[in-house]
C-alpha cells in the first residue's frame, strides 16, 4: 500500500478550532454554517473522546459557551442546540453515575463563562451574594450535597409549615416524578402547606388539587445559554418570599433534579441544610425502576419509611372545566357513533429522533380507522408539529373520512350540538383540555413525550412508543407507572436489529386490538368500562 493509499487519520484539536472561532468573531466573519459546524463537532467530540480515553477537552466546552452567548440569534442558536440536546441531555440522559461530576464540571465551566461576560453581571453578583466567588466554590458545594442528608424526625416533620416543591420543567416530568413527591409532602408534612414552584401550565394538570398551591416561576427552555440561566433568578425570589416571614426550621426545599436550579449546581438558600436535592440520575442502579419510583424511594429515604401510604403512583388532577369537557365530547362521539375512542399525540417536543419516519403516522392512523376507533389527536406544540398535524388531517380528509377541527374558540359551538360524527378530531388548545380529552378516551398512543404520563397517571391504557432511546436506562427510567396498562414498543431495542416502521405498527395493531377487545363489542360495553 502506497502513502496515498492510507487514510490520514482526522485528530481534532479544540485549541486550535477555539482560536479560529475568536478570530472569526473578531472579525466580524461568523455565518450560521460555520457556528453550527464548529459547535456540533466541539460537542460530538468532547463526548467521544471522554467516553474513549475519559479526557477532559476543556476547550471544546468554552467553544461550546462562547459561541451559545453570541447576541445575533442566528449564530447561537447552533451552540444552543450543541451544548443542550447533543452534549448536556446525552450526559443526564445516560443515568450513568460516573458522569454525574462530569455533567457538573461542564455546566459549571459554561457558567464560569457567562459570568465574565456584559451580560452576566447580574448573573455574577447573584452567586457572589450566595457565598460563591468561583468554580471551585460551586464544585464544593455540589459534592456537599452528595453527602448523606439526615433523615428528618416525626417531631422535626410536624414543625414545618411551608413544603416547597420545585418543578422538572417539562410536564411529563412534573407528572412522573414532581407528583409522586406532591403526595409525599402532603403526607410527611401534616402540618405544612405544599407548593409547587413552576409554570402557569401546571394548574391545568394540577389545577383540581386544592391541597396544594402553585407558585407560578417561568424557566426560560427556548432561550439561550445565558437566558436559561437568568431563569434562575425568579426562583431565588419565589423562596424568598414564600420563606421570608418563617424560620428555618419552618420549611423544607425539595428538589426532584429541577431544571430550575440546574440540576443542583445553583443555590436558592443561604444555607443548604433545608435543602433536599435528589440526583435522580445517580440514585439508584439499573434495573431498579422508573422515576417514579425513584422519587417515591428518595422521599422515604429522607423523611421517613411511610409504609402505611401504600404504593404511591403518579398523579394529575384536573380542572374541573377540563373533566367536563371531556366527558361531554365522549357523550357526543358515542351518540354520533363512535365504537371505540382513542387519543393520540405525534409530539416529540422538538426532538425529531422521537419520531418515526413518515409514512408510519398516517398508517397508523389508517389501521385505527379500520379498527373503527375515533381518534383524538393533539396538534401539538410549535409552528411544526402544528403543521404536521395539518399535513395528516387533509391526508385523512383526501381519503374521505371526516375531520373536525376543536380549539377553544369553537368548543363551544361543539359542544351545543347533540352529536359528533368523525374519523379525527384536531385538537389545537391547553394541554389541560386535551388531558380531559385522554381521560375520556379507552386508549392512548403516543412517542415518548408528556402524554403517556398523563395518560397512566389517569388510568387510561397506554402505547408508549421509544424510538432511539439514549440509553436502556433512560427507557426504564421514563417508562410510565400509572392505574391502568403500559406497554412499550422500543423501534430499536437494545442488543437487537432495529424494527422496521410496518412492524412497529403491526406490534401497535396487536396491543391495540387486545386492549379493545372483540370487535362485536357494543357501544354500552365501551362505556361500561370507563
Amino acid at each position: 500500500m502506497t502513502s496515498d493509499d492510507k487514510q490520514i487519520e482526522y485528530i481534532y484539536d479544540p485549541a486550535a478550532r477555539l482560536a479560529e472561532f475568536r478570530a472569526l468573531r473578531s472579525r466580524g466573519a461568523l455565518c450560521t454554517a460555520v457556528t453550527e459546524q464548529l459547535a456540533t463537532e466541539a460537542a460530538t467530540e468532547f463526548l467521544k473522546c471522554f467516553g474513549n480515553s475519559g479526557e477532559y477537552l476543556s476547550e471544546a466546552i468554552t467553544l461550546l459557551a462562547e459561541i451559545s452567548t453570541l447576541e445575533e440569534p442566528c449564530l447561537s442558536e447552533p451552540g444552543r442546540l450543541a451544548t443542550f440536546p447533543l452534549l448536556i441531555e446525552r450526559l443526564s440522559d445516560s443515568f450513568n453515575p460516573k458522569l454525574c461530576s462530569v455533567y457538573d464540571r461542564v455546566f459549571l465551566q459554561m457558567i464560569s463563562i457567562c459570568r465574565k461576560l456584559p451580560g452576566g453581571a447580574r448573573l455574577d453578583a447573584a452567586l457572589r451574594d450566595f457565598g460563591i466567588a468561583n468554580e471551585q466554590e460551586m464544585l464544593a458545594r455540589k459534592a456537599g450535597l452528595r453527602e448523606p442528608t439526615p433523615m428528618l424526625g416525626p417531631i422535626e416533620r410536624e414543625k414545618v409549615r411551608k413544603a416547597l416543591v420545585l418543578s422538572r420543567v417539562t410536564l411529563g416530568a412534573d407528572v412522573a416524578v414532581s407528583s409522586v413527591v406532591l403526595q409525599k409532602a402532603k403526607r410527611r408534612f401534616p402540618n405544612a402547606e405544599v407548593i409547587l414552584l413552576g409554570s402557569a401550565k401546571l394548574k391545568q394538570l394540577f389545577g383540581g388539587d386544592r391541597s396544594i398551591r402553585i407558585h407560578e416561576v417561568r424557566y426560560r427552555s427556548d432561550g439561550g445559554l445565558l437566558v436559561r440561566l437568568q431563569s434562575w433568578f425568579p426562583v431565588i425570589e419565589a423562596v424568598e418570599q414564600e420563606t421570608r416571614q418563617l424560620r428555618p426550621e419552618q420549611f423544607v426545599l425539595l428538589d426532584p433534579d429541577s431544571r430550575l436550579l440546574q440540576l443542583g449546581l445553583l443555590p436558592a438558600l443561604r444555607d443548604d441544610w433545608r435543602y433536599f436535592f435528589l440526583e435522580s440520575r445517580a440514585f439508584c442502579d439499573n434495573g431498579q425502576g422508573s422515576m417514579s419510583r425513584i422519587a417515591r424511594e428518595w422521599m422515604e429515604r429522607m423523611f421517613g419509611d411511610a409504609g402505611e401510604d401504600g404504593e404511591v403512583l403518579p398523579y394529575v388532577s384536573l380542572r374541573e372545566q377540563d373533566k367536563v369537557f371531556g366527558e361531554q365530547l365522549r357523550r357526543k362521539l358515542l351518540a354520533g357513533g363512535s365504537q371505540f375512542i382513542v387519543a393520540a399525540s405525534f409530539g416529540v417536543g422538538g426532538n425529531q429522533e422521537k419520531r418515526l419516519p413518515d409514512p408510519f403516522e398516517q398508517g397508523l392512523l389508517s389501521h385505527l380507522f379500520q379498527s373503527g376507533s375515533t381518534v383524538l389527536l393533539d396538534s401539538g406544540a410549535g409552528a411544526e408539529e402544528i403543521a404536521r398535524a395539518q399535513m395528516l388531517a387533509r391526508n385523512v380528509e383526501e381519503r374521505g373520512r371526516r375531520v373536525i377541527y376543536a380549539d377553544a374558540r369553537n368548543a363551544v359551538e361543539l359542544m351545543s350540538s347533540d352529536t359528533l360524527g368523525c374519523d379525527v378530531l384536531i385538537w389545537q388548545g391547553e394541554i389541560g383540555a386535551f388531558a380531559g380529552l385522554i381521560g375520556a378516551s379507552e386508549e392512548y398512543i403516543g412517542y415518548d413525550s408528556s402524554g403517556q404520563h398523563i395518560a397512566a397517571a389517569l388510568g387510561t391504557p397506554t402505547i408508549d412508543i421509544f424510538t432511539r432511546p439514549p440509553s436502556p436506562v433512560f427507557q426504564e427510567r421514563w417508562t410510565p407507572t400509572g392505574r391502568a396498562p403500559v406497554y412499550v414498543i422500543t423501534q430499536t431495542p437494545f442488543d437487537e436489529p432495529p424494527l422496521e416502521p410496518a412492524e412497529v405498527l403491526s406490534r401497535i395493531t396487536t396491543l391495540h386490538n387486545c386492549i379493545r377487545g372483540p370487535k362485536e363489542q357494543s357501544v354500552d360495553d365501551a362505556q361500561r368500562r370507563k
